[in-house]
């Protein structure tokens, strides 16, 4: 085999290693219960056995001076303990507004776990949720 075939191989192999950590896995929501005011919102997630560092985002927009928003989550029946940098309740902000909950999925690597979250919503247009690993 020359030189040149040699390289492609190589590059090739680099290549297929060079993916995201968690490809393998989309993060994605079931809607289970919508309405003005509150959505409902199931998840499954797989642990890494690292403690994946996870983001559950809630987007608004149209959010003025008697806007009302909140959210909770469990993960497998137990409340989760939103990490530093979260905002998981908002009182009369104006604008495009979001509540996000950070937080650490713990469990063997494989594991699979069951995130439920739900939304509550006052005077202000729902644009939608993001779940994903950071």
């Amino acid at each position: 085999m020359n030189k040149r075939a040699w390289i492609y191989i190589i590059f090739l192999a680099i290549a297929a290693t060079a993916v995201p950590a968690y490809a393998e896995d989309a993060l994605a929501c079931e809607t289970q219960s919508v309405n003005f005011k509150k959505r409902e919102y199931r998840c499954q997630l797989t642990a890494n056995g690292l403690g994946r560092q996870i983001s559950f985002k809630a987007n608004f927009s149209g959010s003025h001076d008697d806007t009302q928003l909140s959210m909770n989550l469990n993960l497998d029946g137990l409340p989760v303990s939103c990490g530093k940098g979260s905002k998981t309740w908002l009182n009369g902000e104006d604008g495009d507004v979001s509540l996000e909950c950070k937080f650490v999925l713990d469990g063997a690597k494989g594991t699979k776990k069951m995130l439920r979250a739900t939304v509550n919503i006052y005077h202000a247009e729902f644009i939608g949720i993001k779940l994903s690993a950071l």
